[in-house]
């Protein structure tokens, strides 16, 4: 019944003027930040899932590390990770530093040595932006840059010539002159990868057959990369492989390794939510002026209402609903807005990036159902809030 009286009032013509402003002012300071709320929350999960994405370019689903490193030509352990329910693919790498020189430039790099089924565990063809990735042909290995390690080396075609590859991987090193224990081998550039410019001035691939020759070291792997198959849990496979490897190894989740990062981007992203929750609270305010007006303008009805043998209770119950059904409208038109700007921006990108030096062309956005839901929530419990304390107060009064 109450909700009866608050849609009447609501949708019937208002015989003040004042009454139709200030109630379009209240819908419209709703619709604004719940807006706001779903396009900013939708931007911080594209640049979330953006990262996420670059990461698995340089970082497999799981990684497996043990004191002393891998023996290349151990199939049993191979056999035993992939025979795990939910691993789709593995490979060995062995990843150190090395020092890069073409003609007069060096540049410092990690150098990742990698097996043949590197490119079923990472998706390094997908972010290959000259050349392949084929680093092993034959007898023939290969180096593949990062674009940032290209650029400093000043190779700007892959064509271009050999780079020497150094390492200081093997031998002891002598007091004065640790030259003799320096290892280099020259090799033949076959692609270039963009990443962030971060992992894109750092990386380096090449095969592991190489990396071993280069660092010193015969049929060893630092890491074993496993791939999980699409649709399996990633913790739930890392604690099969635990049990099944034992304590003597350490499995170790690509979110895992990267907690730190993903928890700032977090924090960032309810940081953003709060604030735009506190300007909510504030614009939801003007839903109190207006609740206040249709009190006033509605005393004859109350007087009636009170004489049929309603009490000051029901009668505040309708204004809530009331402050409640303007906050619902400019809810529901708020998400509908913000929801149609972001797949508009998702599917068209109308908002570029800018300066034109990112990864992506466009601003990435990204919708979640769960975001969604945690504002609906959040603007009802503010309306509801503010409905009360008005008509607490007004009521009382008369």
């Amino acid at each position: 019944m109450q909700w009866r009286f608050a849609l009447k009032y609501l949708t019937s013509r208002k015989s003040h003027s004042v009454i139709n402003i200030i109630a379009t002012v209240s819908l419209l300071a709703v619709v604004v930040p719940v807006a706001a709320m779903v396009i900013l929350l939708s931007v911080f999960n594209g640049f979330e899932s953006l990262v996420r994405d670059l990461y698995k370019v340089i970082d497999a689903d799981i990684e497996v590390t043990t004191d002393g490193g891998f023996a290349v030509s151990d199939t049993l352990l191979r056999q035993k990770v992939e025979g795990v329910e939910g691993v789709d693919a593995t490979s060995f790498i062995v990843e150190r530093q090395a020092l890069l020189s073409y003609r007069n430039n060096r540049v410092a790099v990690r150098l990742r040595g990698v097996d043949e089924g590197y490119r079923e565990v990472v998706p390094i063809e997908a972010h290959t932006s000259l050349g392949n990735c084929e680093l092993q042909l034959g007898e023939l290995d290969r180096l593949m840059l990062g674009e940032g390690v290209a650029y400093e080396l000043g190779m700007f075609s892959m064509v271009a010539g050999d780079v020497e590859v150094y390492s200081l991987g093997g031998g002891q090193i002598g007091s004065l002159l640790p030259t003799f224990a320096m290892r280099s081998e020259r090799l033949d550039v076959c692609g270039a990868f963009v990443l962030d410019q971060q992992h894109a001035s750092s990386l380096a691939l090449t095969s592991l057959r190489a990396a071993n020759r280069i660092f010193g070291i015969e049929e060893r792997a630092d890491m074993l990369l496993v791939k999980v198959e699409d649709g399996e849990s990633h913790r739930k496979v890392a604690e099969e492989l635990q049990c099944a490897l034992g304590e003597s190894y350490e499995v170790l989740l690509r979110e895992d390794k990267n907690e730190s990062f993903y928890a700032i981007m977090r924090y960032e992203k309810w940081a953003i939510f709060f604030v735009s929750m506190l300007v909510l609270v504030v614009a939801s305010l003007s839903i109190i002026g207006t609740v206040i007006m249709l009190v006033i303008e509605k005393q004859d009805e109350r007087s009636t209402l009170l004489s049929m043998g309603a009490d000051n209770g029901f009668i505040r119950g309708i204004f809530v609903r009331e402050g409640l059904l303007i906050a619902g409208v400019g809810g529901v038109i708020g998400l509908i807005l913000g929801v149609a700007i972001t797949l508009a921006q998702q599917h068209f990108g109308f908002v570029k990036m800018p300066n034109g030096n990112f990864l992506v062309e466009n601003y990435p956005v990204e919708l979640q159902t769960m975001d969604l839901l945690v504002i609906f929530v959040v603007f009802v419990a503010v309306a509801l809030a503010v409905s009360v304390v008005a008509t607490s107060t007004m009521i009382k009064r008369k």
